[in-house]
């Protein structure tokens, strides 16, 4: 009911009298609602976990007027164990900002003791800051009595019985109940053995690639780099004889180096770029792509959010998402379809985080990839993100798409859910932390590489990569100074005559790392701008957050054109 004294004879074509109306009357019905529902709801202020709301069922419950709630806490009503345990649950609530389910509560009251199901739940603002704690309690002392009391006849029935029948067997339920347990310690032993092997199979993948990765890469950046060098030196004339040959070198390079980071995606050992970006623009300019992938067959509608869906990750892995899952649609369409692609912000609740224990409250932008398809059953849904998993025909797929996206999505700190039936399409939906801000400086790439006239360290352990490297740097003009490990290195620093603009390091060397290396530098020329190499890709190695500042990193395999523009915006960025 509006509250009194409150004059509703105001001007209703007014915008901020129509509002003030609708409030007070959502606030109405929203009082009526918790005020009228068959359980006790109650609010607590986060800070000091007094009542500040208690309604009319737990009034009736707890046998204690209102009036005499709010305000207290719970050392003022109940005794000291009971009120120990709800502070335990309150707390345990808001600092890990969860949901915590209750199944069994006791509590005292006027009535005698009586057994609740509770749920407590952080209300948080725009900051995700917890400023109250919501509790919803249903009283289930009948079940749990009826329970308890079906209970004690089962007991006493299996008792009789067991008297009864002690004698013709005793012998054969001790038989019975040892076959029993040594069937589940079997089975328990071969889940375990089966988790065991999945874990190791998983951890050995993860383990190779990282290997792989490193000499893979490195190679590759010695073939792309001379396949470029060799490109540059015809001076675009594409009819020439030789072009053919080494355009199909450079394009067969690039395809395995996106296999390579495909294969490392799902075991979310990626060394990602993040960057502040908007996830509109993103899709948006990916139109054109997307449609040469899907086919002429297939429409592809996007739906764009009014406002900007800012979001912070690696636009490359981004795109390698939308591709995948876009891929993955197509193929669930033989016969052509709508592929619907949609972006918009929202906030994810208590209630979706307890459905998904994977996702986290806040606000997010959500990425929904919508299909015609053919679906899929609930055995194949369950296993969709499993690595080498595919329902394809052999030779049509790798079972790497989905759990790329997997990986890549976690990876970011997001989530992902997916629905789909058999003949019904699926919709996978994307969940990435709402993350507005812009970065200082951005790779703008595109453009050939410029030049420069700077002095550069260079410092690689393999001798072609290094080779390549300093080809490819001389070639834009600039003064190259090469060392092959550590100790070269800071020899070279401390007898240049001028001082360095910039180091271009390999991040693992034998012995060593870019990153110790660096700071040594550092103690000789305090502040000179950093490039770091790499073809590893395990984060626990490619470590470069203490040196961050006037610090970038460049992945391997490289094009020549791909170190020239890293390079020069390097040097071009302003120190902060």
């Amino acid at each position: 009911m509006p509250r009194p004294g409150t004059d509703l004879s105001v001007d209703s074509d007014d915008p901020i009298n129509r509002s003030r109306l609708d409030l007070e009357r959502v606030s109405t019905f929203l009082s009526s609602i918790v005020e009228n529902i068959p359980a006790m709801i109650f609010v607590k202020n986060a800070e000091s976990l007094r009542f500040e709301l208690f309604n009319k069922a737990g009034e009736e419950l707890l046998g204690i007027p209102r009036e005499q709630m709010l305000g207290k806490a719970d050392t003022d009503l109940f005794p000291p164990d009971q009120a120990a345990f709800f502070v335990e649950k309150d707390r345990r609530v808001l600092v890990d900002k969860q949901l915590v389910d209750i199944p069994l509560e006791p509590i005292d009251t006027a009535g005698g003791r009586r057994w609740l199901h509770t749920k407590k739940i952080p209300v948080v603002d725009r900051d995700g800051v917890a400023r109250y704690l919501l509790g919803i309690s249903l009283d289930i002392t009948d079940r749990h009595e009826a329970e308890e009391a079906l209970r004690r006849v089962q007991d006493e029935l299996e008792r009789r019985v067991a008297l009864r029948t002690r004698e013709l067997s005793l012998t054969v339920a001790r038989l019975e109940r040892e076959i029993s347990d040594r069937e589940r310690a079997e089975s328990a032993l071969q889940r375990s053995e089966d988790q065991l092997r999945h874990a190791q199979k998983m951890d050995a993948v993860g383990r190779l690639a990282g290997g792989v990765a490193h000499d893979f890469n490195n190679m590759l950046s010695v073939i792309l780099g001379h396949t470029e060098m060799a490109l540059s030196r015809l001076d675009g004339d594409d009819e020439h004889e030789l072009f053919d040959s080494l355009d199909t070198i450079r394009q067969a390079a690039l395809r395995s180096a996106g296999l390579t980071q495909q294969l490392l995606a799902f075991s979310r050992q990626q060394v990602v770029s993040p960057r502040h970006l908007d996830l509109r623009v993103l899709v948006r300019d990916f139109d054109k792509m997307l449609k040469r992938v899907i086919g002429d067959d297939i429409k592809l509608v996007i739906v764009e959010s009014a406002e900007p869906c800012a979001v912070r990750v690696d636009p490359v892995q981004m795109e390698q998402v939308i591709l995948n899952l876009a891929i993955n649609a197509r193929d669930a369409m033989p016969h052509g379809g709508h592929l619907t692609i949609e972006t918009k912000v929202i906030q994810l609740g208590p209630e979706h985080v307890f459905a998904h224990p994977d996702a986290r409250l806040g606000q997010h932008v959500e990425l929904c990839v919508r299909d015609e398809g053919t679906g899929m059953d609930p055995d194949t849904l369950r296993r969709i993100f499993e690595p080498f998993f595919t329902t394809k025909a052999e030779g049509r797929g790798t079972g790497l798409g989905l759990s790329t996206v997997y990986g890549i999505v976690h990876q970011a700190g997001g989530s992902l859910v997916v629905n789909s039936e058999l003949n019904s399409g699926s919709t996978f939906r994307v969940f990435l932390p709402y993350a507005a801000g812009r970065d200082s400086w951005q790779p703008k790439g595109g453009a050939p590489a410029r030049g420069g006239k700077e002095r550069v360290l260079l410092v690689e352990d393999e001798p072609e990569v290094r080779r390549v490297c300093a080809l490819t740097l001389r070639r834009l003009g600039y003064e190259v100074i090469v060392a092959d490990d550590e100790e070269h290195a800071v020899k070279l620093c401390a007898a240049a005559e001028r001082p360095l603009d910039a180091v271009v390091t390999d991040v693992v060397m034998p012995g060593t790392s870019g990153v110790a290396l660096v700071q040594r530098l550092r103690v000789l020329q305090p502040g000179v701008r950093v490039l770091f190499m790499s073809g590893y890709t395990d984060r626990r190695i490619v470590d470069t957050s203490s040196l961050s500042d006037l610090s970038a990193f460049l992945q391997k395999p490289f094009t020549p054109d791909a170190l020239g523009q890293q390079l020069r915006q390097l040097l071009d960025a302003r120190r902060p």
